[in-house]
């Protein structure tokens, strides 16, 4: 609801008026997004969209809501992230398969680097 009258591309807004965003234009924006009608996870995988702001402050992407609607789960996923790998970690013996000598421990970015910083449910 506008707190006060103002204007917004040209458009006239009065005092009190209930604004929606429409946040499926914004995501599917051409002008942003390349062939953005397709399903194309990779997108934020590379470049300035993998340092994407996905808590609501971005406006190319706020499928979960922003401010004070946000997503109710989004810091809750952190959380349970890391209670995950810290149960794997405690539960089980972790030994390399047989003729295996050595693990490669180069960072790679890979499926959970991805949910953690560019996923749908935020950072």
């Amino acid at each position: 609801m506008a707190s006060e009258a103002c204007e917004v591309n040209g458009y006239y807004i009065p005092k009190n008026t209930r604004l929606n965003v429409n946040i499926w234009a914004i995501g599917r924006d051409p002008d942003i997004w390349e062939n953005p009608l397709e399903f194309n996870p990779e997108r934020f995988l590379s470049g300035e969209n993998m340092k994407m702001d996905t808590w609501g402050d971005d406006f190319k992407l706020i499928p979960f809501g922003a401010g004070r609607r946000i997503c109710a789960g989004a810091r809750m996923r952190v959380v349970m992230l890391e209670y995950f790998l810290g149960t794997l970690v405690h539960s089980f013996d972790w030994k390399l398969p047989d003729g295996m000598v050595e693990l490669d421990m180069n960072e790679t970015f890979g499926l959970l680097e991805y949910w953690l910083y560019c996923g749908p449910v935020y950072r």
